[in-house]
């Protein structure tokens, strides 16, 4: 399973990487560590355009604010490519503040909630697309 994560912010989501790996997930991230957008950083590219592998889940680790802050754009940019969007608090038991626009487009989980949903999601053997004119 491979999963984008964002962050509002800056080293919100470190300490989610490690987990979601553990759990079997491909983690990308939408910002180099200088905090340049990938898209828009020399030599990289946004991970939201894998052809092979592209994220099948966006996670933006936010916790109050109304408004999306610009290392938050991912959410955006996953929204437009019809990747599901979850928030998720950068520590347990603070709130998550849903941003105007985003309320019936995203999901509000917990950490532990979401390694639990990825471990079982990693488990689930990948479909291999099928040679062209292969039925199944």
């Amino acid at each position: 399973m491979h999963v984008l994560l964002t962050e509002a912010k800056f080293g919100d989501c470190d300490a989610l990487c490690q987990p979601l790996r553990d759990n079997g997930c491909r983690v990308s991230r939408c910002h180099t560590r200088e905090g340049f957008c990938l898209a828009l950083a020399p030599g990289t590219t946004c991970p939201l355009d894998d052809r092979a592998d592209p994220p099948v889940l966006a996670v933006d680790v936010r916790a109050a604010g109304d408004e999306i802050t610009a290392r938050e754009f991912g959410v955006v940019c996953a929204l437009r490519a019809q990747v599901p969007v979850v928030l998720v608090p950068p520590a347990p038991g603070l709130p998550v503040a849903v941003p105007a626009g985003l309320a019936d487009r995203v999901v509000v989980t917990d950490a532990e909630s979401l390694l639990a949903t990825c471990q079982a999601a990693a488990l689930i053997p990948k479909q291999r697309p099928m040679p062209a004119g292969t039925a199944r």
